[in-house]
Order: structure tokens, then sequence, then C-alpha cells
């Protein structure tokens, strides 16, 4: 803060008659001065969160051990082990899956051969023909052609080569009776919806029936 200070009376203002007399003390002005700074300019930093163009109050991400140069050349083998270990686990993972969709569905077509439920020539119930036609039938590799002019329905007889042996036949509307293996339906199943794995699968679960 500065100071100043006046001894003389100032002059009369704008011409008027009166001027003004004379102060016997002096006339002390207080002045005061702030000092002004230029403003410092502020600097922002964003800081790099997980997702460009995100609030920037997030908290940062941290950078993993391995972009520090942290890790060791043995924790680097053991992390190598450790996802060769979960591509196992994803195989098996996929081979529990495709015996859950085909165990079932080899259970149901033995019951109806094997369990002398159904006579020979005897024709299914709906309920299970339903299930032969929607769920195995369509997987044949040659679905079409065994089918032919349309199906009447599905039963049980000999195999026409292995004598011993009970099949399923499809029963045309125009009365020829076609034979069909549910085991080719299943591999083409597996196919069909396991593309990755089929091979691999249907070598390690089927076994090749030898012809007598």
């Amino acid at each position: 803060m500065t100071t100043v200070s006046l001894s003389k009376p100032p002059p009369c203002l704008y011409g008027h008659s009166n001027p003004i007399r004379s102060f016997s003390t002096p006339v002390i002005l207080s002045l005061s001065f702030h000092r002004t700074e230029a403003p410092i300019p502020m600097v922002c930093c964003a800081l790099k969160t997980e997702s460009e163009g995100s609030n920037l109050l997030r908290k940062p991400v941290s950078p993993t051990a391995r972009e520090l140069g942290g890790i060791s050349e043995q924790e680097d083998d053991d992390a190598d082990e450790a996802k060769e270990e979960e591509e196992d686990d994803e195989w098996v993972d996929w081979e529990d899956q495709i015996l859950e969709d085909t165990v079932p569905l080899v259970g149901f077509v033995r019951m109806i051969l094997h369990s002398g439920k159904y006579e020979i020539g005897e024709r299914l119930s709906p309920d299970h023909e339903r299930t032969i036609v929607d769920r195995l039938l369509p997987y044949h590799p040659e679905c079409e052609k065994k089918i032919g002019c349309g199906i009447d329905y599905i039963t049980v007889g000999y195999h026409p080569d292995f004598t011993s042996s009970r099949c399923l036949f499809i029963i045309r509307k125009d009365g020829q009776s076609v034979d069909f293996s549910y085991w080719k339906c299943i591999k083409g199943l597996i196919r069909k919806n396991y593309p990755l794995y089929a091979d691999t699968f249907i070598l390690r679960h089927f076994r090749r029936q030898r012809r007598n």
C-alpha cells in the first residue's frame, strides 16, 4: 500500500464562486495498489484409463508385471504351461459336451431295438417315431435318399445282410421298406455340430464293427 499527502487545497472545481477553503491539515489520500501477477497456466495431464475417451477421474490402469520387466524366465515358462493345461481342459469340456448330446440318443435307440418293447415289424409309438425323425434321421449322410417319396412310419426289423441284428426301418408312403444305421446318424450329428473335434472323438469312441 502507498500513501500520498497533499498540503495544498485543491483548486476550485467547475468554476464555482465559492472555492473550497484551505484546509488547516494536510489531506491524506489512501490509495491501495494491489500487485497483480500473470496467471500461472494450468497444465492438465490426462491419465490413461481402460478405454479411450472415458472419465479422466477413473482409476488409471496399472501396468502388468510383464510390462515392468518383473517376470522372470521361469515364471514366463510356468505361464505357458498353465495356458497349455487350459487348452487341454477345453478339449475335455468339448468331449464331455459331445457325450452329453449323443449318449442319451444311443441309449434311446438301443432301448427301442433290444428292450423287447417292440416286435419285428411293429410301428413305433408317435413320441418315439417323432424323436427318430426329428433328432436322429436328419443327420444320416443319405437322409434324402433314404426317405425317398416320404415316410409313412418307422419300425424295427432285421438287417438285410446281418439277419441276427435288429435295426430301424423307414416304411415309405409307397410301401417300400428301407433300413438305416443309427450309428451313421450319430456320427453325422457329431460332424455337423462339432466339426473341429469330430474326427478325433469318433476315432476315440467308436469301434469299427467287423462283418462276419
